[in-house]
C-alpha cells in the first residue's frame, strides 16, 4: 500500500471515529434533557458558507451568528486535526462542541432542511454537518474547543519549528480578537470554518536576524569592492 493511500486510510478512520463520537455525545445530551434541535434551516450565504436560518427548539444564538460546517469543511477539520494528537488533541473536545446534523430536504436553491443524527453510520461523515455548541455567553462547547486548539497549535508550532523566540497563547489570541472585531464593525460574520482554519494555518510573523544579516553582509562586500577600487 502506497503512503498516500495509507494516509487516506488514517484520515477517513479519524473522521468516521469522530463523526462516531460525536453521534455518541449527541445521544448522550439527549439523555442528559439537554434541548437541541431536532432540525435545522440553514442557507448558503454569500460568502459560501452554510448559515442557521431556523431550528426546531429556541437555543442561544451569538452575536455574530451561527454558523454550520459542512461536509467538506467537516471533513477538512478533522483530516488536519490528527497531527495534533501528538500535542495533546482529544476527539472527545471536538466532539462535545459539535452537534451533528443529516441531510433530510433541499427546501428551495440555496436553502436545506438537515435533521439531527444520532447514530452516524460507517460512511456519515461524508454527509454530515457539524453545528457548534452555544449554551451563553458565558458558557460554550465551542468556544473551550477554540481555547484548546489555540493553545494546541501554540505548542506544535513551538515542537515543530525553531523560533528566535518561542512563540506564545497571546499572540494568536491577539490576531484572532483583531480579525473577529474587524469583521464585526465591517457588518460581516465570522463563520465557523474560517474561525478554526484560521488558528489551524496561523504562523508568527518570524524574526530570525535574517535580513539585518543580509544587510550587514551586503555592506561588507560594498566596503570591499571600494577599498579595491
Amino acid at each position: 500500500m502506497s503512503a498516500s493511500a495509507v494516509k487516506h486510510r488514517m484520515a477517513v478512520g479519524a473522521k468516521t471515529s469522530i463523526a462516531r463520537l460525536c453521534g455518541a455525545a449527541n445521544m448522550e445530551r439527549v439523555e442528559q434533557s439537554i434541548i437541541l434541535p431536532q432540525w435545522i434551516v440553514v442557507r448558503l450565504g454569500n460568502d459560501m458558507n452554510w448559515w442557521v436560518e431556523k431550528t426546531s427548539e429556541e437555543i442561544f444564538w451569538p452575536r455574530e451568528g451561527l454558523s454550520v460546517l459542512d461536509p467538506r469543511q467537516f471533513r477538512d477539520i478533522v483530516e488536519r486535526l490528527g497531527e495534533y494528537e501528538a500535542v495533546g488533541f482529544e476527539r472527545a473536545t471536538f466532539a462535545k462542541a459539535f452537534v451533528l446534523f443529516a441531510p433530510e430536504a433541499e427546501m428551495d436553491e440555496g436553502r436545506l432542511r438537515l435533521k439531527i443524527a444520532l447514530q452516524p453510520g460507517e460512511e456519515g461523515g461524508d454527509k454530515l454537518f457539524a453545528m457548534p455548541l452555544f449554551a451563553n455567553d458565558e458558557q460554550s462547547s465551542y468556544r473551550d474547543l477554540v481555547d484548546n486548539l489555540i493553545e494546541l497549535r501554540v505548542k506544535l508550532l513551538n515542537k515543530t519549528h525553531h523560533y528566535a523566540q518561542a512563540v506564545d497563547d497571546l499572540e494568536l489570541e491577539e490576531e484572532l480578537v483583531a480579525k473577529l472585531n474587524d469583521r464585526y464593525f465591517d457588518g460581516g460574520s465570522l463563520h465557523c470554518y474560517d474561525e478554526i482554519n484560521e488558528i489551524l494555518s496561523w504562523s508568527p510573523a518570524e524574526w530570525d536576524g535574517s535580513d539585518e544579516i543580509r544587510d550587514e553582509r551586503a555592506r561588507q562586500e560594498e566596503g570591499e569592492r571600494e577599498e579595491e577600487v
